[in-house]
């Protein structure tokens, strides 16, 4: 593309380095963090990954959507599983074997979100501090992974009596370096982020502690996040490509 159109790829470069830019955009983005609050009861911690598509407007302005998804959250919570278990503490599969079986939180936040890319000295101006908050739904529950043979009471109808859905109204925060790079070409953002929500366990009862969730939960997530950008820049007019 720099080569087919210089006109258009010199024109970009000067504007990224020279002026602010309203920049429509995709980033994808991952990290890692650690549960806290009523969820650091039930997990520790934890990977995350997403996608979001936001608007980085001249003034500062930010907004857009963004996803999240936590994986692999480290099950601390005692009881799980605990009427399903052998003396020995296993857990025996349809066929009569010692079940391969892994014990994981997963999550997912949604957000809406507005910010603001505040300027530092010696950057560009599309780049600097940027802050953000985002209001949005969340849920979580335990994943079962068996790599071997079924196992009847961790499959419908009755896995919802083990996994601990849990669902609620999040709100994130992120602070961390945002980069447009002059060239427009590496673009990245790295920081910290942190949710909060309030949340109601979905399931009427858990089979395993024969006890009921009722009550409203906080909890919480904190880690460090860095996201690739895909910006979508506005064509330069036609005659500038000759």
């Amino acid at each position: 593309m720099m080569g087919l159109f210089p006109h258009q790829a010199d024109a970009q470069r000067r504007a990224v380095r020279d002026s602010a830019l309203t920049t429509p955009h995709f980033h994808l983005h991952g990290g890692i963090g650690n549960a806290a609050g009523d969820l650091g009861l039930r997990y520790g911690s934890g990977g995350n990954f997403g996608v979001g598509m936001h608007v980085k407007m001249k003034s500062g302005f930010y907004t857009g959507v963004q996803v999240d998804f936590g994986f692999g959250m480290r099950l601390k919570e005692p009881g799980v599983l605990s009427n399903l278990l052998t003396p020995a503490g296993q857990i025996i599969d349809n066929e009569g074997q010692v079940a391969l079986l892994t014990l994981s939180g997963k999550s997912a936040l949604f957000t809406a979100d507005v910010g603001y890319l505040f300027d530092l000295p010696g950057t560009n101006a599309n780049s600097g501090l940027l802050v953000t908050m985002g209001v949005g739904s969340v849920h979580h529950r335990i994943h079962f992974e068996n790599t071997e043979n079924p196992i009847t009471q961790l499959q419908e109808p009755y896995l919802s009596g083990y996994d601990r859905f849990t669902w609620g109204v999040g709100v994130r925060q992120f602070a961390g370096y945002w980069h447009m790079s002059d060239n427009g070409l590496v673009n990245w953002f790295a920081g910290i982020q942190l949710w909060e929500a309030r949340t109601w366990p979905q399931r009427p009862m858990n089979f395993d502690t024969q006890q009921t969730d009722s009550s409203p939960r906080f909890d919480a997530y904190a880690g460090i996040q860095a996201g690739w950008i895909l910006h979508i820049y506005k064509r330069s007019a036609i005659e500038h490509w000759n």
